[in-house]
């Protein structure tokens, strides 16, 4: 689906596991039962920075193993929380499907920018989970409209209207632009230069790749600091970053 293959298998509740290639060798740590629990899960998971419901979650030891995972509830079907300016830029926008924004992020990580053929970064897929609860439209604040819409555009697509969508990501080490700007100096730079500079570099390079991420934050981008103080970067004098957002994450 949407160019990417998935192992599906039906879980204890009812519900529906897909696994990526990513995901597959850790299909027992990626198991609901072992990251999803209310006692585990609120225990501890950590919520993260950002408008959705996105937290850190480690798997419970599985074979000797636990995986740090990113997981963040899907808004597909409901209405964008951006400013006016924006809704008036993108008239078209809308929350990826859990299939969209996994195939929109596997085709960005084999993207290759530029003559140097830079990879942009970003965080591995390794599973959406369905739950087998269904919920009633008024709870799961959907328009049946833009359901539909998503369904029509990826026919193949599991997509029920009554019934959520968790995307399970891998942790990616780092710290997101705002929060470096927020806690530390940044050598060579105000903290409103660090933010709009960072962020107008990262767009810039996004859409050299042919992709655009509407309503880019700097929380949407990890960097790591190099012993100067300031962001790394690679020899060409490139930011050293990795994406970490695709919900709205979209072709030019």
């Amino acid at each position: 689906m949407a160019g990417v293959d998935y192992w599906h298998s039906a879980t204890a509740d009812g519900g529906d596991l897909y696994l990526t290639r990513f995901g597959l060798p850790f299909a027992r740590q990626l198991q609901p039962d072992n990251w999803l629990p209310d006692a585990w899960f609120n225990r501890h998971s950590r919520r993260l920075r950002g408008t959705s419901a996105i937290y850190r979650t480690p798997t419970k030891p599985v074979d000797g193993r636990s995986l740090d995972l990113i997981v963040r509830f899907s808004r597909v079907g409901q209405e964008l929380p951006i400013d006016t300016i924006t809704r008036d830029q993108f008239t078209h926008a809308s929350f990826n499907s859990p299939f969209e924004e996994f195939g929109a992020a596997m085709e960005l990580r084999r993207a290759r920018v530029g003559p140097q053929r830079r990879r942009i970064l970003l965080k591995q897929p390794l599973a959406i989970y369905s739950p087998g609860r269904r919920v009633p439209l008024w709870q799961s604040g959907r328009d049946a409209g833009q359901m539909a819409a998503k369904q029509a555009r990826l026919p193949g697509a599991p997509l029920d209207l009554h019934r959520s969508y968790l995307l399970v990501y891998g942790w990616i080490k780092g710290i997101d632009v705002q929060e470096a700007v927020d806690r530390f100096v940044v050598q060579g730079s105000s903290p409103v230069e660090a933010l709009r500079g960072t962020v107008a570099e990262v767009e810039a390079e996004l859409a050299e790749a042919g992709w655009r991420v509407i309503d880019m934050k700097p929380a949407h981008i990890i960097v790591r600091f190099g012993r100067d103080g300031r962001f790394r970067r690679r020899r060409e004098g490139r930011l050293v970053y990795a994406l970490i957002d695709y919900e709205l994450l979209e072709r030019l």
